[in-house]
């Protein structure tokens, strides 16, 4: 029963780490968004912009 517990564990951790990749994932892909939206609005548009 020791080594059943043991495995619960592991699988409780590896499960809370894989919640926390995925959230931390969803958090990095929203800054990459404003990124991008902030050097599209930054960018100079034209041929008379250089």
């Amino acid at each position: 029963m020791d080594i059943f517990k043991m495995i619960m564990d592991q699988a409780a951790g590896v499960a809370i780490a894989i919640l926390l990749i995925m959230r931390i994932e969803t958090k990095l892909d929203g800054l990459t968004n404003a990124v991008i939206k902030l050097s599209e609005a930054i960018r100079p548009t034209g041929k008379d912009s250089l």
